[in-house]
């Protein structure tokens, strides 16, 4: 390998090469070799040269590249060793560590039973506490009640007892002026239906009255009514037939102005369609001669016109393509001329 790259394997150390500024100095010598070379690219032995030249630049890079890769596997190899004897020693020592402390350990397993099993008696107390003082409708959070000590405990309690006796003695007091005061409203009420009863009974007999007097009333404006409108009917027949009269004569009058407007409107639509038909004629007659003169082009178009001869394809596609064109040209002619 150190025959086709431009450094020898020999002469390079690892330790040096792969530390501090040894990669840049070795880089710095194949440059130095590299570049050295005029390169001539005029005969076949020069550009052989140049091809040389840079396949022992590539052979220099292989070369340095396995060196650093043995390197870095030796390391590998030692790195797991080390890691083995890490391993041995951290389980060893977390072992012993074990073993001293387990004393300790056991210790502190006990203590934390008892702690345990004082902190439940502890929240059982104050649990009872709060318990006993809910009852009489004193209602306070865990760690307010957590923080007394046992006097404090029991002046809140004596103070709630007698809080709650007084407060149930007023309850009972308001109970009793409430009963008494339903029982009075109660009283009021049975009275003030019986009031509405008896006025009841006095407003329907004034109602009955009122409504037989209502009701002679009535019968004595219906017969008015019936009188008044047997005579409005008979006034109303006579004037619907006068009205059906006057509708005979306006329906014949319209019938006849109907008729002579229908007579004129006919002889006006005939005398405009005679004035058109007379205007066409002209038209067409002016316009004759003209549309003979566009017939016969159009006709010359299509059939008169004489093609020159061809002797190639391309110059007889494009004058095949130019009849198409002039015999459409002659076919929309035709088609005005029909059209005018």
């Amino acid at each position: 390998m150190s025959e086709t790259a431009l450094v020898v394997a020999e002469k390079l150390d690892v330790a040096v090469l792969f530390t501090g500024d040894g990669m840049d100095r070795i880089l710095k010598e194949i440059e130095a070799k590299a570049m050295a070379h005029v390169p001539d690219v005029s005969t076949d032995a020069g550009r052989k040269d140049i091809g040389s030249l840079a396949h022992k630049v590539a052979r220099s890079k292989t070369l340095i590249d396995d060196m650093g890769k043995d390197v870095v596997a030796d390391w590998k190899k030692k790195a797991k060793e080390i890691d083995n004897h890490r391993k041995t020693a951290r389980d060893f020592l977390d072992d012993l560590k074990t073993k001293v402390r387990q004393p300790l350990t056991d210790w502190e397993a006990v203590e934390a039973v008892k702690k345990e099993e004082a902190d439940r008696l502890e929240r059982e107390k104050i649990e009872k506490r709060i318990a006993d003082l809910a009852a009489f409708n004193i209602h306070l959070p865990f760690f307010e009640v957590a923080g007394w000590t046992d006097g404090t405990y029991e002046a809140k309690l004596i103070i709630a007892k007698d809080e709650y006796k007084t407060e149930q003695k007023r309850l009972t007091d308001e109970e009793a002026a409430r009963k008494a005061e339903s029982e009075r409203l109660e009283k009021v009420r049975l009275e003030q239906e019986a009031e509405a009863k008896r006025l009841a009974e006095v407003q329907r007999k004034i109602e009955e009255q009122e409504r037989k007097a209502k009701a002679e009333v009535e019968e004595a404006n219906r017969i008015e009514r019936e009188s008044i409108e047997k005579e409005r009917r008979a006034v109303e027949a006579e004037k619907a037939a006068i009205e059906k009269e006057k509708a005979v004569r306006e329906a014949a009058a319209a019938a006849r102005n109907l008729a002579i407007k229908e007579e004129k409107e006919a002889q006006e639509r005939k005398a405009r369609e005679a004035e058109k038909e007379a205007a066409e004629l002209a038209r067409q007659e002016a316009l004759k001669p003209d549309k003979e003169k566009l017939l016969a082009f159009a006709q010359f178009l299509q059939a008169g016109v004489k093609y020159p001869e061809m002797k190639s394809e391309e110059t007889e596609a494009v004058l095949k393509n130019a009849r198409i064109q002039i015999y459409d040209i002659g076919e929309e002619l035709l088609t005005a001329i029909e059209e005018l």
